[in-house]
């Protein structure tokens, strides 16, 4: 008696499984095929999942839920590495070395930006603020960053351009006919050289950290 209540129990938790990866596929699909502006669509997401839309409420509650399963999905998935460097660096290659971890991670970035468009106040954006305002001010101190006074502004600016590469790089591609990759890599050399010169000396031909 007890085996035949037990077995449409593991039958019930393999077909709600079965349903959540469907579901998750459905979003991420959607996702790549329309764009993060588009937003998610209840209605399309079901359909495209071929599961009745309750179930998608009764798996995850909201949209908002769905797209937090999906980013946590993605980035088990893909392990996308969020830790910021730990050595002294010039300010353009850590802004660099931002925008690669970013495209390792672009489907994630793009889910947390529709969840922050829906009102979410988390996963945080900007998640090693307080280490890497602190590992600004030392690499200030060393002479690898420019003379600049404010630091959690200069984080900002360079965390928005980051992001905003990321998140419209395929359509930036797509309107100057060139290949995605191609431009990742002329981009960052362009990001390096800008943010290295922030805060530079008139003149400034003299490489950070020398001494005269």
């Amino acid at each position: 008696m007890n085996t035949s209540t037990r077995q449409p129990n593991k039958a019930g938790r393999a077909d709600a499984a079965e349903t959540v990866e469907k579901v998750e596929d459905a979003v991420l699909a959607l996702l790549a095929e329309q764009g993060v502006l588009a937003g998610i669509n209840l209605n399309e997401v079901a359909k495209a999942a071929g599961v009745n839309r309750s179930l998608v409420y009764h798996h995850f509650g909201s949209r908002r839920g769905l797209l937090r399963s999906a980013i946590r999905r993605e980035l088990d998935k893909k392990q996308v590495q969020t830790r910021t460097p730990t050595t002294p660096m010039k300010l353009g290659a850590r802004v660099v070395h931002a925008l690669r971890s970013l495209l390792v991670g672009e489907r994630s970035l793009q889910l947390t930006t529709l969840l922050h468009l829906d009102g979410s106040k988390s996963p945080r954006l900007m998640p090693n603020a307080e280490t890497t305002l602190l590992q600004l001010e030392r690499d200030r101190a060393l002479g690898l960053v420019g003379d600049i006074d404010d630091l959690p502004a200069l984080h900002t600016a360079y965390a928005a351009s980051v992001y905003g590469y990321a998140l419209f790089r395929e359509i930036f591609a797509r309107d100057l006919g060139i290949d995605v990759a191609e431009l990742d890599d002329r981009v960052a050399r362009q990001f390096e050289a800008l943010f290295d010169g922030i805060g530079a000396k008139p003149g400034g031909k003299e490489e950070w950290g020398e001494t005269t």
